[in-house]
């Protein structure tokens, strides 16, 4: 009579041991591939708005909107829902895949969270309720802004227009916490102080409750580390580019930004 084979329980151990150490080895590998990924596809979806950026300013003779408190208390006409309007397919590319996921309670954004503005009448985004969230931010001195009160208040530092040497160094739009920023340099004197400093932790709006955060840190809304030490950006030249976070505060943010290199940002690995 034949005798049937069978695995003894010490080779399935074995066969159990290795593929298990094959998955230690595999998952890092896999998880840096799908980081890869997500980068790549926020890096499309930043350029789609950097021609809709482009669109609108060609069509309004080379300036941005407005954007800033309105009269009556409407809140802010934005960039977001009035481009929405304008260009409908927005909804495609509004969420860097990496931050995709809603914040709960809605309100601020974090690293890897969606912002979501509905609850803020302040911010009331005229009629488009339903257009109020994202995982990206602009650079609120890219805008026509002729007010001299409010959140914002300088127009002299505004670019308004496409048209600016600095083009390259320029940030336009990137991942950010609330959509829209804007830094001002590390020794500004203007209010708030904190606008242009380093924000005290990595998990910094992770603890914040997002109904009611800490809106210093105007540079701190970019300052995340979405993607491997840096965010992506589109500038004002059209290119899309990593800025990894140590180099934020040597761009050009507005007409009148000191950049200031070799920044040193404790909690960034």
């Amino acid at each position: 009579m034949s005798r049937r084979r069978a695995f003894t329980l010490i080779e399935l151990l074995v066969v159990i041991s290795v593929i298990a150490l094959l998955m230690a080895i595999l998952m890092p590998a896999l998880q840096k591939a799908k980081k890869l990924g997500q980068s790549a596809v926020c890096k499309a979806h930043l350029r789609q708005w950097g021609t809709v950026f482009y669109m609108y300013a060609t069509d309004n003779d080379d300036k941005f909107w407005e954007d800033g408190p309105m009269p009556g208390n409407r809140g802010h006409v934005v960039w977001l829902p009035m481009l929405a309007s304008l260009y409908g397919n927005v909804d495609e590319f509004r969420l860097c895949p990496s931050a995709a996921k809603p914040n709960t309670p809605p309100g601020i954004g974090t690293t890897f969270k969606q912002w979501d503005v509905w609850i803020y009448p302040g911010h009331g985004f005229i009629d488009e309720e339903q257009r109020n969230y994202g995982s990206y931010g602009t650079n609120l001195w890219i805008n026509s802004v002729e007010i001299t009160q409010g959140w914002m208040g300088q127009p002299e530092r505004q670019w308004k227009t496409l048209q600016s040497k600095y083009a390259a160094e320029i940030p336009m739009i990137g991942d950010c916490v609330w959509f829209g920023s804007n830094p001002k340099s590390l020794n500004d004197i203007s209010p708030p102080a904190s606008s242009g400093a380093v924000p005290p932790s990595e998990d910094f709006y992770e603890q914040m409750n997002p109904e009611s955060p800490q809106w210093g840190y105007d540079m701190g809304r970019f300052c995340i580390n979405r993607h491997s030490r840096g965010i992506n950006m589109t500038f004002m030249d059209g290119s899309t580019q990593k800025v990894v976070l140590t180099n934020l505060w040597g761009l050009k943010w507005h007409k009148e930004y000191k950049p200031v290199h070799d920044i040193e940002i404790p909690w960034l690995p």
